[in-house]
C-alpha cells in the first residue's frame, strides 16, 4: 500500500462505520428492542454513510 492512502478509500472507510452503526440500530429496532427514535437514528447513520459514499466515488473519478 502507497504511504499516502488516497481520499476516496478514507471516505469509504468512513462510509462504512456509518453503515455498520445504522444498520445495527436499525435491526435492534427490527427486533423489538429500541425505541422509534433510535431506528430514525439509524437511518440518518445509514443517510450519512451514502452520502460519504457518493463523495469517495466522486473522488475515485477525478
Amino acid at each position: 500500500m502507497p504511504p499516502k492512502m488516497p481520499l476516496w478509500r478514507k471516505l469509504m472507510g468512513v462510509a462504512t462505520i456509518f453503515y455498520l452503526l445504522g444498520a445495527t440500530l436499525f435491526l435492534l429496532k427490527a427486533f423489538g428492542a429500541l425505541p422509534t427514535s433510535l431506528m430514525l437514528l439509524g437511518v440518518g447513520f445509514i443517510a450519512i454513510g451514502l452520502y460519504f459514499n457518493v463523495r469517495a466515488m466522486g473522488e475515485m473519478r477525478r
